[in-house]
């Protein structure tokens, strides 16, 4: 069976002076947490069990994550 894998190839801006940062949003991604569901069984005070909201996706069910680069000046020594 075929996966999606989202990937980000980094390579410096044309012009990094003018634009040091960047950011990237992948979303759609299932929660690993509740497992795309949105929610957990839990008990309420008399007992009974009650769907209780994913404390990870807060019951959306995906997530969404948020790279952000930076480009600096490399500090280390020169080749």
């Amino acid at each position: 069976m075929s996966k999606k894998q989202p990937m980000l190839l980094v390579t410096p801006p044309l012009f990094p002076a003018e634009t040091p940062v960047e950011r990237e949003e992948f979303g759609g991604i299932p929660c690993n947490y509740c497992h795309g569901n949105g929610w957990f069984w839990g008990t309420d005070e008399s007992l009974e069990r009650v769907k209780q909201p994913c404390p990870v996706c807060r019951g959306k069910k995906k997530l969404k994550a948020i790279v952000t680069i930076q480009w600096v000046a490399d500090e280390g020594e020169n080749d």
